[in-house]
């Protein structure tokens, strides 16, 4: 039986992730979660390969102290096929101490792990990414009044587009430092998350946030670590209700790209945190 090791450690906390915030909080982005236990995996497996990533969930945000460092728990636990779960976790103390899990996941392509994506879903020039009908929006409307974050996370450029099941958007790499030298710079992702949100706020209503995914798998990272790195991304809406939303996303730059399987997004505020009135389509 493998040993399931965990320890205590500080989370750096980078001052851009002030900017990071929700309910007026500020709170661990999803990305610098999946950035900061990989790059531990990376110390402690060395044959690990933490590009590719599977049922990742994220149970409950992580609020930011007003420190430069947060203590925090990890835990690795070695699976038979050579993968590696990993959890983050803090400890609250209250009448009773408990841990609280944050982020998990496992890394490793592992023995059944599919084929990377053909190159077809690597098509996104712009003029084919959708349709002439799609309703665009630009990024300094949807940070002042979709994704309120600050300007170290407004990596969309260009003009995101949205139609009814597809957002397409232009991403920049910014240039800020980041954990782990095998994945791709986490603000890309990031970002189109980020149209994902605007989108999941058209078409259904409320203000969608991240809360797992089955399946990331990064190739040439390299080509998507440089700061300025310019990229495409499309996300593919594949299911949706009143409760929650999911998408495929496809991240291309260079030779680099990224595809993002089966991400859950949630209303997470309770319907407290409403989309305004004027990006939400009116036939539904």
């Amino acid at each position: 039986m493998n040993k399931i090791i965990t320890f205590t450690t500080e989370l750096a906390i980078r001052p851009w992730f002030f900017e990071h915030r929700f309910a007026g909080r500020a709170v661990l982005p999803m990305v610098e979660a999946i950035d900061f236990l990989a790059a531990l995996a990376m110390e402690k497996f060395h044959e690990l390969d933490v590009r590719h990533i599977s049922n990742a969930k994220f149970d409950k945000l992580l609020p930011l102290p007003d420190a430069a460092s947060l203590p925090v728990i990890v835990e690795y636990e070695p699976l038979a096929d050579g993968r590696v779960r990993a959890a983050l976790m803090s400890k609250k103390t209250d009448r009773i101490n408990r841990l609280l899990g944050h982020a998990e996941m496992v890394f490793g392509r592992g023995e059944a792990a599919p084929d990377d994506e053909s190159d077809e879903d690597l098509n996104l020039a712009p003029e084919e990414a959708t349709n002439s009908q799609a309703m665009r929006i630009s990024p300094a409307r949807i940070y002042s009044e979709l994704v309120p974050f600050g300007p170290h996370y407004h990596s969309l450029r260009g003009e995101p587009r949205f139609d009814a099941d597809t957002a397409t958007a232009e991403l920049i790499a910014p240039a800020l430092p980041f954990a782990c030298p095998a994945l791709a710079n986490p603000f890309l992702l990031d970002g189109a998350m980020h149209a994902a949100c605007v989108h999941g706020q058209r078409f259904c209503g409320f203000v969608p946030f991240p809360v797992a995914f089955s399946t990331l798998n990064i190739g040439n990272a390299r080509d998507l670590q440089q700061a300025g790195r310019r990229c495409r991304a499309r996300c593919r809406l594949t299911r949706a209700n009143t409760h929650e939303i999911s998408y495929d996303i496809v991240i291309s730059g260079g030779s680099g790209y990224i595809y993002l399987r089966g991400l859950l997004m949630k209303d997470v505020s309770g319907g407290a945190i409403k989309p305004p009135d004027w990006i939400v389509e009116k036939s539904r």
